[in-house]
């Protein structure tokens, strides 16, 4: 969730094993969106201060190391080790509010004593050089759903989250919302190409929190047994800074220049059709974008380790074989039978449109219409039409 801060602000925690004070606060942070992808979806951390002992700390699990052997492999393979770091809050804040434009919201937790201190020890424990590095889920195990695992390991059963947390929504539905309300149509849809099936799984209440909003919300909603009795589990709630509202012009969607795509394409086809033409550069390159595509949602699915861009139906209009079968267009043995097959398979997509267990974006319809009419145009006109000349 969160870019790896530069290396001059990087501040590891100079505070071991120390007993906290009666003066100690324990309280969530929550970063609002920013403007860059990495910020779209917001980021979370845990700030301890004790004036007593001089700490006023941030914790938080979205710190990656970019000099890592084979960062940009492991990267793209889903295997690259993110970690937890500490920074001193006021650089912090300053970096989030003033070079991000980034609003922070802060949570006073209703912990006790005891709480506080099994909070900040599993954190310095985490903080060790042997601990520190996890293998990051961006849906199951991230910066967010890290800090709850914190709550509920330091307050046991004492800490109980309301279970009718937004149950419903799949992780999908949550990545287009965000998305969508930053203004990112094309991040979205981008998102949506890659994920598969995993990502239409409803998360539940707990699963939910793998959004820092959620889990400020649930941390809201929750509750805390103390002295015999279930108390909110926030004290507090503030806003730390005021961003300046930046006003964006609205971004045409996929789906309109899809759209637009279509029509084009259509009309061409049509005047195709009426003089009879062979013409298949188009189709070429066409169905050669469609097939990287397609050899690259392969690779997401069987060579990486996100966990969730597997079980693509994408991959049915975004066919990797017609990675290189499109150059041999006019070769009816070798390509007739798969445009023939895949004509088929994307007809069959439409049609079970709302059935298939995978969400699919709806701006792929315009590029599924254009898929069989060209295919129209390929199994007349190149291997059902004699040409006179």
């Amino acid at each position: 969730m969160k870019k790896l801060l530069f290396l001059f602000l990087f501040i590891t925690s100079s505070v071991w094993a120390q007993t906290l004070s009666d003066q100690s606060r324990v309280s969530l942070l929550t970063i609002s969106p920013g403007e860059e992808l990495y910020s779209t979806f917001g980021h979370s951390a845990i700030r301890i201060v004790d004036p007593q002992l001089g700490i006023d700390v941030n914790f938080n699990y979205g710190t990656f190391n970019f000099n890592a052997p084979n960062f940009y492999i492991k990267f793209l393979r889903g295997q690259l080790p993110y970690q937890i770091s500490a920074h001193d809050f006021y650089l912090e804040m300053n970096y989030w509010a003033n070079q991000e434009n980034r609003g922070v919201k802060e949570q006073g937790l209703n912990l006790t004593l005891s709480q506080k201190q099994k909070v900040f020890d599993f954190l310095q424990n985490n903080l060790l050089p042997e601990n520190r590095e996890y293998n990051y889920k961006f849906f199951t195990d991230n910066c967010s759903t890290r800090l709850r695992d914190v709550f509920q390991q330091a307050c046991g059963d004492s800490l109980v989250f309301d279970k009718q947390l937004k149950p419903d929504s799949t992780f999908r539905q949550w990545i287009d919302k965000y998305a969508i309300n930053n203004n990112k149509p094309w991040a979205d849809f981008a998102m949506d190409l890659a994920i598969g099936v995993p990502s239409d799984r409803k998360t539940g209440w707990s699963d939910a929190m793998f959004l820092p909003d959620n889990l400020m919300f649930a941390a809201n909603k929750a509750k805390i047994l103390k002295n015999g009795a279930y108390q909110p589990f926030v004290l507090g709630e503030r806003d730390l800074n005021y961003i300046n509202p930046i006003i964006k012009e609205k971004t045409v969607t996929p789906f309109v220049i899809f759209s637009i795509f279509f029509f084009i394409i259509a009309g061409y086809t049509f005047w195709q059709f009426r003089k009879k033409s062979k013409f298949v550069l188009f189709d070429k390159v066409f169905f050669t974008i469609l097939g990287i595509s397609g050899w690259i949602l392969f690779l997401l699915w069987f060579f990486t380790d996100h966990g969730v861009t597997e079980k693509n139906f994408n991959l049915v209009w975004a066919f990797p074989l017609l990675f290189p079968i499109a150059f041999f267009i006019k070769n009816q043995k070798i390509a007739k039978p798969l445009f023939l097959f895949y004509g088929i398979i994307n007809i069959l997509l439409l049609l079970l449109w709302k059935v298939i267990p995978q969400e699919i974006s709806i701006a792929l319809i315009p590029i599924i219409l254009t898929i069989l009419i060209r295919i129209a145009f390929i199994l007349k006109n190149i291997y059902g039409f004699k040409s006179n000349s």
